[in-house]
């Protein structure tokens, strides 16, 4: 069988001035690999479609403090759908041709954030694709307490994108006040767009998204959000006041993990209203503690998902809920892999959510 591996990173070649100059591709090698032999309580899965996410490309880059030189060369994909080939001794509950979505978190299952179901923030948490091996390969084996049935004649391109939706489900379920509230959703882009829909789809009341890319904003509303604000023409907190009034955000959703932005976002938060961290920061930010303390903002991080955020997802992917016509931004073939992370750097304003097909279902 078929894998894809990455060997060495992709460089960045900046001028004098630190602006971008060239970059440098990374390089994939297309390996040949004995089959996976499996356990008793794993399944053998044939990799149908994996999306590649915006970690991939850090990783891509060497920017994820995870994955170092020294750990490479290393296999990347955690979205994914699958068809299970076969099924170790111990395994009852899936079948052979079941179409599965595989949930990445590989927890121990053991520490107090486990035993509570929070397998999300493990206190010893690994991730498929990213600290060790992950599916853009043919075949892969897996612990079937990893898998997730989906419903019969799911497609199974939508099926490699339930992982991202499930972000944006736990993401908006992280808060309390969202179901009936107000939730402004800062960023536009992927998951920004999840958290938005199943923020609609769960029971918010109006729903706002801010970017600064039109094209994004214009999406956002034909998947029915509420509003959606250029921040470039107007601040976040004017945009809130204008939309929402005298009640302002109940929930402010950071989808962009910027500094600058996030000090928009404490100046236009609304005393004892909620700010749910989703973004993915790589560094320290500095902001004003005392307005935190003093109007009872609350500020909740964000890690991935839980079980139930999969099975949620599934559910509002499954009954056509998500709309999905520009999620999928670009399609590619296994072995135009390398092409994908390329176009990615090229055109990173086209990009929402690039996906492989691996195999023919």
């Amino acid at each position: 069988m078929r894998a894809a591996k990455l060997v060495e990173f992709a460089r960045t070649v900046r001028d004098e001035n630190g602006k971008i100059k060239e970059i440098i591709p990374g390089k994939f090698e297309f390996t040949e690999e004995p089959m996976p032999c499996i356990a008793d309580n794993q399944a053998l899965l044939k990799v149908l479609y994996i999306g590649v996410c915006a970690s991939d490309q850090q990783i891509y880059h060497g920017l994820h403090k995870s994955v170092t030189e020294d750990k490479l060369p290393r296999i990347m994909g955690h979205e994914v759908s699958a068809r299970i080939e076969a099924v170790g001794a111990n395994v009852k509950n899936y079948k052979v041709g079941e179409l599965v979505t595989v949930e990445p978190q590989v927890f121990c299952g053991k520490c107090y954030p486990c035993m509570e179901g929070r397998f999300n923030v493990c206190e010893h948490l690994s991730v498929m694709g990213v600290h060790e091996d992950g599916f853009i390969q043919e075949y892969a084996a897996c612990d079937v307490k990893y898998l997730h049935h989906t419903p019969e004649g799911m497609d199974p391109e939508l099926a490699a994108i339930v992982e991202p939706l499930s972000v944006g489900v736990g993401s908006i379920k992280r808060s309390k006040r969202f179901k009936g509230g107000n939730v402004v959703v800062v960023g536009a882009g992927t998951i920004g767009n999840c958290v938005a829909q199943a923020a609609k789809q769960l029971g918010a009341g109006k729903v706002m998204v801010t970017d600064i890319n039109q094209e994004k904003l214009e999406y956002a509303l034909e998947c029915g959000i509420d509003y959606a604000v250029d921040t470039s023409r107007i601040s976040l907190k004017e945009a809130i006041e204008q939309n929402f009034g005298v009640r302002k955000a109940d929930v402010i959703v950071d989808c962009v993990a910027a500094p600058p932005v996030f000090q928009t976002i404490i100046e236009a938060a609304r005393p004892d209203s909620d700010i749910i961290v989703t973004g993915n920061y790589k560094a320290p930010v500095s902001f004003e503690m005392p307005r935190i303390q003093r109007r009872e903002i609350n500020i909740i991080g964000h890690m991935m998902y839980v079980r139930e955020d999969f099975a949620d997802a599934i559910r509002l992917l499954a009954e056509g809920k998500i709309n999905t016509r520009k999620l999928i931004s670009q399609r590619w073939e296994f072995e135009q892999y390398p092409e994908a992370f390329a176009f990615a750097d090229a055109h990173p304003l086209d990009v929402m959510k690039m996906v492989i097909k691996v195999a023919q279902d």
